[in-house]
C-alpha cells in the first residue's frame, strides 16, 4: 500500500470511529471488537470493507443504513478515484 493510500486509509479510519461515536460508545465498543476479532484496527477497513459491513449488520441490525449514510457523507470530502465511492458501496451490501 503506498503513502497516499496510508493516509486515505488512516483518513476512513477517523471518520469511522468519530461517526460510530456519534451513534453512541456502547456501538463503537462493539465494532471496535468484531474488527479486533478479525486482527484489524478501523483503518484497515478501508482495505477489508466486507468486515465492517459484517460488524455495521451485526450492531444495527436493519438499522444499518443509517451509519453507512453518515459514513458516506463525511466521506465524500475523500474521494479518491473511484475506491471511496466503492467502499461505500461495499459497507452498504445487503
Amino acid at each position: 500500500m503506498g503513502d497516499s493510500e496510508k493516509l486515505v486509509a488512516n483518513a476512513v479510519g477517523v471518520i469511522l470511529e468519530k461517526v460510530l461515536m456519534e451513534f453512541g460508545v456502547s456501538n463503537h465498543t462493539k465494532i471496535a471488537q468484531i474488527l479486533g476479532d478479525h486482527n484489524m484496527t478501523f483503518s484497515d477497513c478501508y482495505r477489508k470493507p466486507n468486515v465492517l459491513n459484517l460488524a455495521l449488520k451485526q450492531v444495527f441490525d436493519g438499522e444499518y443504513l443509517h451509519p453507512v449514510q453518515k459514513i458516506k457523507t463525511e466521506l465524500m470530502g475523500l474521494e479518491e478515484d473511484h475506491k471511496i465511492e466503492s467502499f461505500i458501496e461495499l459497507i452498504s451490501k445487503s
